[in-house]
């Protein structure tokens, strides 16, 4: 009798667990297709009624988007999309820029030339989208993370995937000027430099990539 009633309990943390992730993700998905903006409400009770669930696990989801910098509490207001900062825009750039710059000291060179072919279907398909749009964004996502799982190292990999959504949340939400989408990278461009061996040469072609179209960033910062 004990060890049903140990299993029923696992079973419902486990589904509670399920619930809310799943909330996260559907969150997660709204804000990735720019369906959720800086300074819209969100309210608890319709986001539960919308996805037929408890209070409960929406809450949980709310709480790890508020952790991951997307919505914060607000006394009186509630639960709503963080404004956009410069100096926390600013802040996931570096941190970005530490992970994927340290990838390619790993997969620089021999790496790189064996997938050319992989990347540059993503390059060219990146390269022929509109640069606003949400699907460029995830295309974005996509390449990137494709060279830093050529590193074969998992805490990079997921510690890109820790940043990435964020990231992507903030360059949509037009972090970037009218002006700079003129002066940001080419993503093939970005494969020839990094079919190099040459460590340094690599951390600098992405430094230089991920900066570029960023530049009124790092004014009076570095």
């Amino acid at each position: 009798m004990e060890a049903s009633e140990n299993a029923a309990v696992e079973q419902k943390i486990i589904s509670k667990h399920s619930l809310s992730q799943y909330i996260y993700d559907r969150l997660l998905d709204k804000f990735q297709r720019n369906e959720l903006v800086p300074g819209n409400i969100l309210n608890r009770r319709e986001i539960a009624q919308e996805f037929g669930v408890s209070v409960a696990p929406v809450l949980e989801a709310l709480l790890q988007l508020e952790m991951e910098g997307f919505v914060e509490s607000i006394p009186r207001k509630g639960t709503i999309v963080k404004p956009i900062r410069e100096e926390d825009v600013f802040g996931q750039l570096m941190l970005r820029e530490a992970v994927e710059c340290q990838a390619a000291l790993l997969y620089c060179g021999e790496k790189v030339r064996t997938k050319r072919n992989e990347l540059s279907v993503l390059a060219e398909k990146l390269e022929q989208s509109e640069p606003d749009a949400p699907d460029h964004w995830q295309e974005d996502i996509i390449f990137h993370r494709t060279l830093v799982a050529l590193s074969e190292c998992p805490a990079l990999v997921r510690e890109y995937d820790r940043l990435i959504h964020l990231s992507n949340f903030y360059q949509m939400n037009r972090i970037l000027v009218p002006m700079d989408y003129m002066e940001r990278r080419n993503h093939l461009e970005l494969i020839a430099q990094l079919e190099i061996d040459d460590p340094d040469h690599a951390m600098k072609a992405i430094r230089e990539h991920l900066r570029s179209g960023k530049q009124h960033l790092f004014k009076d910062r570095i």
